[in-house]
This record gives structure tokens, C-alpha cells and sequence, in this order.
């Protein structure tokens, strides 16, 4: 029953453009980190801070709770809303994770009555409902398609190295998603006083993290700017096209093979009766049964399959096709 085949393995594809590409940005204030992300191809802004002050024109949403948050992520991520949502926009820019973080902790702790994550369940702690409460989010965020742009600050680790700022549970899902992360820096002011345009550098330094998956990109942008970005990858790409012979894709292409197959419950529930009436027909009942024990519990029967037990609802199935087979199989030698 399942599309996992290692026979037929899905070969994986790069995508052309931004589209679909998830960026992190990060450095101190005042570097052009919001400015140039809104600059962006259609551009959404999740404003968990007040970064939009001085830039007019861009949509936004304001986010002033993870509740808020949570109710936008729906509509730009659900599957009834997600195409619609991608026709309108195709960057969505976080600002920032911090912030972010901090909301989601207090959602966790009014959810569970705690003052603090660190008191909550008498005193074991809320960091695992935090944790997976961030990453679910997160997880929705960058697997609808967008662009995703996550904007961070900076701090100083105790050995030197400027590193992203935030809790390492909420900057885990963005960094360790991210195809590039951009460290910002500034270049002061010119001999009228006038700001110069900060320098964005792609691979880590011995003063600095960084990173890229492109290995064709350059190492860094001496003036950075939202067009100067997307070229960079761009052509790193086009690069790697070259270099190794591969055939560069569009988004949608990509995401095609990356797709596993989805079964709703209802459906899965009905493959599963099929399956066993068929088997209990020709006496593998007790196989039916071992399969679905296994899969859910002793005792427990196709009735007591729940909304929450998809996955071991996939499991049983694929046992329960497997048996079919076996049977319809020794049929046909017996037909024949």
C-alpha cells in the first residue's frame, strides 16, 4: 500500500529561484534585515515585533500573541487555504524568533496553569510541550511552499563568536531548515554621514556563524540588498547546473517528489475492513487480528481506531495488503 519503495527510490531535484527556499537573517539593529526581506517577491509580514514602523506598504499581520500566530499559520499553511494563500503571496518574513519564542512559552505556561516553563508539571518542566509546541508551528510554516524568511538578532557566545540570539529550542526548527543563513554586518557611515548599505556574509568565520547548502555560492555580498540575494542563489545554482550536469527544476517539480502518499481517516478505516473481510473470508482471521493488536493495543479492534492513530492505521494496512497479497497469490498458483 505505501509509495516508500527503496526499489523505486524518489531521486531528489534542486528547484530554481527562492521560491520554496527557507533564509535566515540575522545580525544587530539597524542593518536592513526587515527593509530588504519585504523587498522581496510578494511579500507577508509576521510582525512579533514592531519592525514595519518605518516601511510603508508591505501586508502584515500583527502578532501580538502565538495564538495569533497560530491562527495566520493555519490560514497561510491548511490545505483548504494554502494555494489560495500562495496565488496572494510568496515570501513570508518572520520577525523575529526571539520574540516568537517568548510568546509560545507563554502560551505553554497559561495552557498548563505555570507561572514559568521551568515550574510547570510540579516542577519537571514544560521545555518538551514548548519545544514540540515551536516546532509544529514552525514545521507548517516552511512546508507550504513559501519563500520563509526568518529574522533574528545576534549575540555574543562566552568564546566570541556572534551567533543567532534566541532559545536554542525555538532556533533549532529554523536553523536546521534553513538552506541559507546570512549574517549581517555594518559598514557605518560614508564621509556625508550617510548609512552604506550593510555586507552579508554566507560561510562561517572563526568571529561568526554562517552557512549555505548552495556549494557554488559566492561567500558573501559586499553591499547586501534583497535582489543582490536572490542573484546570489540564483547563480549558484545555475553554477551547480553546470559544474555537475544537473538539470535545475521549478518549486512545484520539487515538491512533487518530495510528496508521500495521504490517506484520511475514513479512507484508511475502509481499505482496513475491506482488507480484513477479505482475509477473515479465507480464514486468516486470526491474522487480522494479530495485525491490528499489534498495531493498536491488545484488545483493541478497527472500532477502536480514532482521528489519532493515522499512522498506525498506515502501518496496519501496509501488514494487512502484505497478507492479501499473499493469499490472492497462492490462489492464482492454485487457479492456474
Amino acid at each position: 500500500m505505501s509509495t516508500l519503495d527503496i526499489f523505486n527510490p524518489q531521486v531528489s531535484v534542486v528547484a530554481r529561484g527562492l521560491e520554496g527556499k527557507i533564509i535566515t537573517i540575522y545580525g544587530s539593529n539597524s542593518l536592513g534585515k526587515t527593509k530588504q526581506a519585504t523587498r522581496l517577491k510578494k511579500p507577508y509580514y509576521l510582525g512579533f515585533e514592531k519592525g514595519l514602523n518605518a516601511i510603508a506598504g508591505v501586508p502584515f499581520a500583527a502578532i501580538n500573541s502565538w495564538a495569533d500566530f497560530k491562527k495566520v499559520n493555519k490560514q497561510l499553511t491548511h490545505k483548504s487555504t494554502v494555494a489560495k494563500a500562495r496565488e496572494v503571496y510568496q515570501t513570508i518574513i518572520f520577525d523575529e524568533v526571539e520574540a516568537s519564542a517568548r510568546y509560545c512559552s507563554k502560551y505553554i505556561c497559561d495552557k498548563y496553569d505555570s507561572d514559568t516553563i521551568a515550574s510547570g508539571r510540579e516542577g519537571f518542566g514544560l521545555w518538551k510541550e514548548y519545544e514540540t509546541a515551536y516546532w509544529e508551528e514552525i514545521d507548517k510554516l516552511i512546508g507550504a511552499g513559501f519563500t520563509v524568511v526568518f529574522i533574528a538578532h545576534q549575540e555574543e557566545r562566552k568564546d566570541g563568536k556572534i551567533v543567532p540570539k534566541g532559545d536554542k529550542r525555538a532556533l533549532a526548527p529554523v536553523i536546521d531548515n534553513s538552506d541559507i543563513i546570512v549574517h549581517l554586518r555594518s559598514n557605518g557611515v560614508d564621509e556625508k554621514g550617510k548609512v552604506i548599505k550593510s555586507s552579508a556574509f554566507f560561510a562561517e568565520t572563526k568571529d561568526f556563524f554562517a552557512r549555505s547548502r548552495f556549494d557554488y555560492i559566492q561567500t558573501g555580498l559586499e553591499e547586501f540588498t534583497a535582489e543582490a540575494l536572490e542573484d546570489a542563489i540564483v547563480k549558484a545554482i545555475e553554477l551547480q547546473e553546470q559544474v555537475e550536469g544537473i538539470t535545475a527544476v521549478s518549486y512545484i517539480q520539487q515538491k512533487e517528489t518530495l510528496k508521500s502518499e495521504v490517506l484520511d481517516f475514513d479512507t484508511l478505516k475502509a481499505k482496513i475492513i475491506e482488507a480484513g473481510k477479505f482475509l477473515h473470508a479465507n480464514n486468516k482471521g486470526d491474522v487480522v487480528t494479530e495485525i491490528i493488536e499489534d498495531g493498536l493495543g491488545k484488545g483493541r479492534k478497527v472500532t477502536d481506531f480514532t482521528k489519532n492513530h493515522i499512522e498506525m492505521m498506515v502501518g496496519v494496512l501496509d501488514d494487512l495488503s502484505d497478507v492479501v497479497d499473499e493469499v490472492k497469490e497462492k490462489m492464482s498458483s492454485k487457479v492456474e
